[in-house]
């Protein structure tokens, strides 16, 4: 590879950086979302993604879900059911991800509260 390779590759690079900080920056922080848990399809709490709180679902029948919203995500902690699967899937922070837990029947969903002026089909 001649020293113009190089170049290019750096330029390449460095333009894929600033596209990356760019895209990141333009969809701003978490701040006008919310988490909504759902427990057998009816709401159970709302809580702002911006607040620092435990949400501890329970029912009647013995099944716990402990839902920590902290750091603009909500994150399943902790949950009685036998596969684990929702403890272990990554945490939510973005319009429209969820967390399911089928076996406790409780759902963590994450909904905007902002308008925007982008429509669905232009992103």
């Amino acid at each position: 590879m001649k020293k113009r390779d190089f170049l290019l590759i750096g330029v390449f690079l460095i333009a894929a950086a600033v596209l990356w900080l760019v895209t990141k920056t333009a969809t701003g922080g978490n701040t006008g979302g919310e988490v909504v848990v759902f427990k057998d399809g009816k709401v159970f709490a709302t809580v702002p993604l911006t607040a620092d709180e435990t949400v501890i679902v329970e029912d009647e029948n013995g099944n716990r879900n402990v839902i920590r919203v902290e750091g603009g995500e909500a994150r399943m902690i902790e949950a009685n059911c036998r596969d684990q699967v929702c403890v272990h899937t990554r945490p939510a922070g973005k319009d429209g991800q969820s967390i399911i837990c089928l076996p406790n029947r409780v759902t963590v969903e994450i909904r905007s509260t902002q308008t925007n002026e982008i429509d669905g089909v232009s992103e």
